[in-house]
């Protein structure tokens, strides 16, 4: 009997420890258990709290994967981009960079239709002025691929970089403009180069200038005078550098320390303004001059002409202007006399200029550089008839200001001449317009001005992949 007992009192002690075991584990795994309460549940707020933050997590998880993506698509576009170049300079040994000199050309593109000027003026430099110099070109990963391919198949080595940031976040065109300041570091992208030439790409280059590396003095810089602004103000669109380390550390320096409202042309004239040497205006020359009438006071006439007379018709072709370009029975503006000195020798030229029909200089030999075709396969010496471009029937009647034998209009003719670099200021880049819609906004102007554009745009579309930008 004490025995059952005994095994009675077991069995309840044992059930009894089973149960408790039992609810405990119950309470421990339901989900309303926390670590001091039993059966506490979330109230209404908590859980929309919870569903809330649980959102904005995924929204950051999905653009954290967003923003990887993008950057993942950049990085593998670098690296294809750098895949060409590779490709492109295991092969080319004719343009390596590796000159006994060190000298080399160097352009800047931030984007596809600047990225087309430069291919205009390699063509330029290396095709038709016959350069022998190797070109660089930086360009941001804003430039498309097939434009990086068409460099390297143009023999041009090719630096993927990014323009300096600049403080003020609204810079736009000149945040791009930047990107030419790291042509003075251009020794770190190339140990053997030790001076460059960089440009501006919104240019039509006129001459060969492989001279002017070892013509120009070992300065730091030299740079053509802004002579449309002031007389000892340079222009950033043609630097001569020679580079070193300390000259990139001081330019570095004030690209990363540079006020709001500065650029370009502002930063190189407050570092080097009073000892860069400065060169003559030919050497970025604005093409606004054949919009205008108007002579740089660089420019010296080979005519018998002087400045005062140059200034004098400057300020009667301002004042016809203001009265819708009335003229007279002989076609010159009012106040012009007919008898006005002509050139002399004018009926004997025989070949017609380069760039229309209207002749040189007497006194230029034939063959002279500043008489290099502007388009491939132009010919020059050759007694024969040239045929002179006439517009389409459907482009707008020209009536120039001046007529054609004037000396104002010969001496913009042999300005063209003395240019070594034009740059596109009047009517817009050269992308922009076709020749016709320049002569139909402004059918005053001097001829040479709607050719360049057409000299630019002929040249672009052999050389741009699709032609010209915008297929305009």
């Amino acid at each position: 009997m004490r025995l059952s007992q005994s095994k009675l009192a077991v069995g309840t002690a044992v059930f009894s420890t089973a149960l408790l075991l039992w609810f405990t584990l119950s309470q421990l795994s339901a989900p309303a258990w926390t670590s001091f309460q039993w059966h506490a549940k979330p109230s209404h707020n908590v859980t929309e709290a919870l569903i809330m933050e649980n959102g904005r997590l995924q929204q950051a998880l999905e653009n954290a994967r967003t923003n990887l993506a993008k950057e993942k698509m950049k990085v593998d576009r670098l690296l294809a981009a750098n895949k060409t170049l590779v490709e492109a300079g295991s092969t080319d040994k004719l343009h390596s960079t590796n000159t006994p000199d060190g000298f080399a050309y160097v352009f800047y593109a931030t984007s596809d239709p600047y990225a087309c000027s430069v291919l205009v003026n390699i063509h330029r430099l290396h095709n038709v002025l016959n350069s022998t110099l190797p070109i660089h070109v930086l360009a941001s990963s804003d430039v498309s691929e097939s434009y990086v391919a068409a460099f390297s198949a143009a023999k041009a080595v090719v630096h993927i970089e990014q323009a300096p940031a600049l403080k003020d976040a609204g810079a736009g065109y000149y945040q791009d403009c930047m990107l030419k300041l790291l042509a003075f570091k251009m020794q770190l992208l190339d140990p053997s180069l030790k001076r460059v030439l960089a440009f501006d790409s919104d240019q039509l280059i006129m001459r060969n200038l492989d001279h002017l590396f070892t013509g120009l003095p070992d300065v730091d810089l030299a740079a053509p005078r802004a002579y449309w602004l002031a007389k000892d103000f340079l222009a950033s669109t043609f630097l001569m550098i020679n580079l070193s380390n300390r000259l990139w550390r001081t330019v570095k320096a004030a690209l990363d320390s540079i006020e709001y409202n500065k650029f370009d042309m502002d930063l190189i004239n407050d570092l080097l303004g009073d000892s860069v040497m400065m060169l003559s205006g030919e050497y970025v020359t604005l093409n606004s001059h054949w919009e205008d009438w108007n002579l740089p006071r660089w420019y010296h006439p080979m005519s018998r002409l002087n400045m005062t007379t140059v200034e004098m018709w400057n300020e009667l072709a301002k004042a016809q202007s203001a009265h819708n370009n009335r003229r007279d029975e002989d076609g010159l503006p009012s106040g012009l006399s007919p008898n006005m000195p002509q050139v002399q020798g004018f009926a004997e030229f025989q070949r017609p200029h380069t760039l229309t029909a209207v002749p040189p200089h007497k006194h230029t030999p034939a063959g002279s550089p500043h008489l290099l075709p502007l388009v491939e396969g132009a010919i020059l010496d050759t007694p024969s008839p040239i045929h002179v471009h006439s517009p389409a029937e459907s482009e707008p009647i020209t009536t120039p200001r001046f007529p054609a034998n004037h000396p104002m209009t010969l001496e913009l003719y042999r300005l063209q001449e003395a240019a070594a670099v034009i740059h596109f200021t009047a009517q817009g880049k050269p992308w922009m317009k076709p020749p016709s819609l320049v002569r139909s906004a402004r059918p005053d102007a001097h001829p040479v001005l709607a050719e360049q554009f057409d000299v630019w745009r002929k040249t672009a579309e052999m050389v741009c992949p699709g032609g010209v930008p915008g297929g305009k």
